[in-house]
C-alpha cells in the first residue's frame, strides 16, 4: 500500500510560507540592489576594496616577515608595499609605455598602414578571384557584396576605435590619481589591518560572521580557482606571445600581444581566432615563412594550454566542463562578454555555498512545501479539516 504524505496544519503551512517569502523578498531585495547600486557603490569605493583584497592576499607573507624578524608593521607595511608597486609598476610601465609608442606611430601611419591594408585585400582578393572562378555567377555575386561590405566595416570599425583609444589615453589622469587613492589605502590598510579584522570581527554579530564567513570563502575560490588561474593562462600567453612576435620582427608586436592576450582571456574564443585566419592569409599571398611561423606560435600556445590549463584551472576550481560550457553560454546570451567571464565563477561560488550548507534551510522549506502540495492534491482539503 502506497503511504502518502499528510498535508500541514494550518498553522505549519502559514509558517513554512512565510519563511518562503521572507526569503524570496530578501534574494529580490540583494538582487535590485546590486542591479540599482552595486555599479555606482564599486565606482565609488574601487580604491578602497581593491586596497583591502591587495592587503588581504598579501597578509600571510607580511606577517611571516614580521613574526621572523619583529619589523614593526608600520614600516613594513611600506616597504612591502614599495616592492611589490615597484616591481609590477616597472614592469606594467615599460610596456605601457613600449605600447603607448606603437599607438601613436599606429595613429600617425595610420593611412599609410590602411592603404597597406587594402594592397593586402587586394592582393588577397585577385588570388581568390581564381577559386571564385570556378563557382556559379549567383555565388560569385554574394561572395563580391559580402567582400565589399566586410571591408566597408573594417574601415569604419578601424576609425571609430581609434578616437576612442587616444580619448581613453586621455583619462590616465584620472586612474593616476584613482591609483595615488589605492596606494595610500594599501598603507594604512595594511599597517593596521590586524587591529581593523578584530574590530570588524567583535561589531559583526556571530550569525552574520558564519554567513560572511561562507560568503569568504566560496570567493576565494571561485577568485583564485577560476578568474586566477585564467588570468594567469592568458598572461602565459600574452607573454609567449609577445616572444614570438619580436623573434619575428612583427610590427606593434607589443600592442598586438596584449590585444590577443585579453582575446584569450574571454571564455570560447582566443589567440587562434586571429592567428589561425591570419597563417592561412600569410599562405594565400605566398608569405610561408610568416605563416609557418604564426602557426608555430598558435602551436606553442596549444601546448602550453594542454599542459598547464588542466592543471591551473579544473585542479583549482573542480567544475565539470558541461556545466563550464553551460554557464558561459547563458552568460554571454544574458550579458555578453562579461557574462561569459563572471558566469562560470557564479556557478563556483553557488556551488561552494551549497556545499557549505548555506541553502540547507530553504532547500529543506522548498521540500516540505512540494510534500505539503502532492498532499492536498491527492490527499484533499476534507482530511485535513478533519
Amino acid at each position: 500500500m502506497e503511504i502518502r504524505p499528510l498535508p500541514l496544519t494550518r498553522p505549519q503551512r502559514r509558517m513554512l510560507w512565510t519563511r518562503l517569502l521572507i526569503r524570496l523578498l530578501i534574494f529580490v531585495g540583494v538582487v535590485l540592489g546590486l542591479l540599482l547600486l552595486g555599479r555606482p557603490v564599486l565606482s565609488l569605493c574601487m580604491p578602497f576594496l581593491l586596497a583591502l583584497v591587495f592587503t588581504w592576499l598579501t597578509e600571510p607573507a607580511r606577517e611571516f616577515i614580521h613574526s621572523r624578524w619583529k619589523i614593526p608593521r608600520g614600516i613594513l607595511s611600506l616597504l612591502f608595499l614599495l616592492l611589490v608597486v615597484g616591481a609590477l609598476g616597472g614592469i606594467i610601465a615599460a610596456l605601457v609605455w613600449k605600447g603607448w609608442q606603437e599607438i601613436s606611430a599606429l595613429w600617425v601611419n595610420w593611412e599609410d598602414l590602411w592603404e597597406t591594408f587594402q594592397g593586402v585585400y587586394l592582393q588577397l582578393s585577385q588570388t581568390m578571384e581564381g577559386w571564385l572562378s570556378l563557382l556559379p555567377a549567383a555565388v560569385q555575386d554574394v561572395v563580391h557584396d559580402l567582400s565589399d561590405r566586410l571591408l566597408a566595416w573594417l574601415h569604419e570599425a578601424a576609425s571609430r576605435l581609434v578616437p576612442k583609444t587616444t580619448s581613453a589615453a586621455r583619462s590616465i589622469s584620472s586612474f593616476v590619481l584613482a591609483f595615488l587613492f589605492f596606494l595610500m589605502a594599501c598603507y594604512f590598510t595594511a599597517a593596521d589591518y590586524p587591529n581593523l579584522r578584530d574590530r570588524a570581527a567583535k561589531k559583526t554579530p556571530a550569525s552574520l560572521r558564519k554567513v560572511w564567513d561562507q560568503l569568504r570563502r566560496a570567493f576565494s575560490a571561485a577568485f583564485g580557482g577560476y578568474l586566477k588561474a585564467e588570468a594567469t593562462v592568458s598572461l602565459g600567453v600574452m607573454v609567449i606571445l609577445m616572444i614570438g612576435f619580436c623573434i619575428m620582427r612583427q610590427p606593434y608586436w607589443v600592442l598586438l600581444a596584449i590585444l590577443l592576450g585579453v582575446l584569450d582571456f574571454i571564455p570560447i574564443l582566443g589567440a587562434g581566432t586571429v592567428m589561425v585566419p591570419w597563417a592561412v592569409i600569410s599562405f594565400i599571398l605566398g608569405d610561408w615563412k610568416r605563416g609557418l611561423y604564426l602557426l608555430l606560435v598558435w602551436g606553442i600556445i596549444c601546448l602550453f594550454r594542454r599542459f598547464l590549463e588542466p592543471k591551473i584551472v579544473g585542479d583549482q576550481t573542480g567544475l565539470h566542463p558541461l556545466l563550464s560550457l553551460l554557464a558561459i553560454y547563458v552568460g554571454m546570451k544574458l550579458a555578453g562578454v562579461g557574462g561569459m567571464i563572471l558566469a562560470p565563477i557564479l556557478v563556483i561560488m553557488f556551488r561552494n555555498l551549497w556545499r557549505a550548507g548555506m541553502f540547507r534551510d530553504t532547500a529543506r522549506d522548498l521540500s516540505q512545501a512540494g510534500r505539503d502540495l502532492y498532499a492536498i492534491l491527492h490527499t484533499g482539503w476534507e482530511e485535513e479539516k478533519n
